[in-house]
């Protein structure tokens, strides 16, 4: 019998009524695992077929691979946090010099035309040097028809050309002071050179191979042909539709002269017309055409690209440069919000300063004493205590003079400020609350708190929490010099809240104030001495 059967058994034997009337035979608990035994329904075991046994045994290896996988792959995680896997410190290295070395906006300032373009030739430069890799293994590449002298001589050529340009290029580039016209100059010249060297790379291989019909070869001479796509991919990179429209202007024209003298010598069948016609009429002026319309196609395709790319980016600095102004703007608002707080909260001495901070202290603690008696809760009395002191505690965290000099704003100055601005917007509260009680108090004494006045002052800050902290301030200035009045007693400024201020406090806050006022009055004494 299990343990379930076990624990029922228990149960049973516990609740049944007439064990309380007599004792438990030893004959019952047999009884009772009888009655189990004839209850519980036993299942026969199940027969698995040979299908069935195959399928198990797959699943739970795949278990057991997947298992594994998780664990090895929290591991090599886990030796990545911790850096003890050298591989990975190693890849992270590479991979970050990847995006420095070819990432457009690693740290510019888009605003800056110069400094964008200088980024752009950079990542250019770095794609061509690649590049150049792979054109003189192209141009490695010879059959036994050219004697490898030649083939040097034309290594040798080629390097002089690639090495005396990208030399030249790159001092323009870094050429100070950095300008614009030497940036545009740098592109011209780096979208002219690499488009000029897939199309003698291509002439080369062509050249050397084409009369060759092996396949291989034949397949060489094509990826040769297609490095000219792939120079025109590299200056679309630039994202400049005027340097586009020259360099494919100068590419139809190129390749035109390229399908007809080295893809096809057609200058050998010049010398009649119909001789040239009969040449070229059916595959071969098919397949010229039909290269150049490809070409064609694909020139306006990178075309449109980077049109939409140029004009998203136009977009994106029109709302930079909208954001770089709401910015100021934003800077000098704030600014002069905290500089009103700060004049208004701006002490004649330090003695006087310290004396309003003391008076915000006592608020504090009457209003949340109170608010405790009114039954709020703790979280609910702890704010109303941080509350009613905070233009005291937070006054010297309003100041932004650490940004003013700064032209562009990150992430993280706009979330302090943003904090720094809730911050002063509750402050704020705090101060409208602190002139709307010595405002009723003034009036009351002046005579001058009529019907509107006191309808006016209600629809400031009316809730309950506020009248909390309003009647704290209320006793706090009764019990306090002003120049329109002398200090009074505790007994006195209780008639007063009763019979001159009752119209701005629900009558259960005033009640629960008077009827602790001795309290209350401890409570301030204790304070007043600290």
């Amino acid at each position: 019998m299990d343990n379930r059967e076990k624990t029922l058994d228990e149960f049973f034997r516990k609740n049944d009524h007439n064990q309380r009337t007599k004792k438990t035979t030893k004959e019952e608990p047999k009884k009772i695992d009888q009655y189990f035994e004839t209850v519980v329904q036993t299942k026969a075991p199940k027969r698995r077929s040979l299908l069935d046994k195959i399928v198990h045994f797959f699943r739970i290896t795949s278990f057991k691979n997947r298992f594994d996988e998780k664990k090895v792959s929290v591991n090599r995680k886990q030796l990545v946090v911790e850096g003890k896997s050298k591989l990975s410190i190693w890849w992270q290295t590479i991979s970050n010099q990847f995006v420095n070395w070819f990432s457009f906006e690693a740290g510019v300032d888009i605003l800056d035309e110069t400094q964008v373009l200088y980024r752009k030739n950079l990542v250019i430069k770095n794609i061509i040097w690649i590049t150049n890799i792979i054109f003189l293994l192209f141009t490695a590449i010879t059959s036994e028809a050219i004697t490898p002298a030649t083939n040097l001589i034309v290594i040798g050529a080629i390097f002089l050309i690639m090495f005396f340009t990208n030399r030249s290029t790159k001092r323009i580039i870094y050429e100070t002071p950095t300008t614009l016209a030497r940036q545009q100059m740098g592109e011209y010249i780096s979208g002219v050179y690499i488009l000029m060297m897939a199309i003698t790379v291509y002439i080369k291989i062509r050249v050397t191979l084409g009369s060759v019909e092996a396949e291989g070869y034949f397949s060489i001479t094509q990826a040769a042909y297609s490095l000219i796509y792939f120079a025109l991919v590299v200056i679309a990179l630039y994202q400049d539709s005027k340097l586009l429209k020259t360099i494919f202007k100068v590419t139809i024209i190129a390749m035109t002269i390229i399908h007809f003298t080295v893809l096809y010598q057609v200058y050998n069948f010049a010398s009649d017309i119909m001789v040239l016609w009969n040449y070229l009429k059916g595959p071969i002026l098919a397949d010229i055409v039909l290269r150049t319309l490809v070409l064609a196609v694909f020139m306006i395709a990178l075309y449109s690209t980077a049109k939409i790319s140029e004009d998203m980016n136009y977009k994106r600095k029109e709302e930079l440069i909208k954001r770089r102004a709401m910015e100021k703007d934003f800077k000098g608002v704030v600014s002069d919000v905290f500089d009103v707080i700060g004049v208004y909260k701006r002490h004649g001495e330090p003695e006087q300063a310290l004396q309003e901070g003391k008076s915000a202290v006592r608020i504090a603690d009457v209003a949340s004493r109170l608010g405790n008696y009114l039954g709020f809760s703790p979280k609910l009395c702890k704010e109303i205590f941080d509350f009613s002191k905070i233009h005291i505690d937070k006054e010297k965290i309003l100041d932004i003079s650490e940004y003013e000099d700064k032209d562009v704003l990150d992430e993280d100055d706009f979330k302090q400020i943003r904090e720094k601005t809730i911050i002063g917007s509750v402050i704020i509260k705090r101060l409208q609350l602190d002139q709307k009680a010595e405002d009723i108090v003034r009036a009351h004494f002046e005579k001058t708190a009529n019907t509107e006045f006191i309808k006016e002052m209600n629809a400031i800050q009316n809730n309950r929490e506020s009248q909390v902290i309003l009647l704290a301030h209320l006793y706090e200035i009764l019990r306090q010099d002003r120049n329109y009045k002398r200090a009074l007693k505790h007994s006195r400024a209780i008639d007063l809240l009763q019979l001159e201020f009752y119209p701005y406090f629900d009558a259960q806050i005033l009640d629960r104030f008077v009827k602790y006022g001795d309290d209350f009055e401890a409570l301030y004494y204790k304070i007043s001495q600290r």
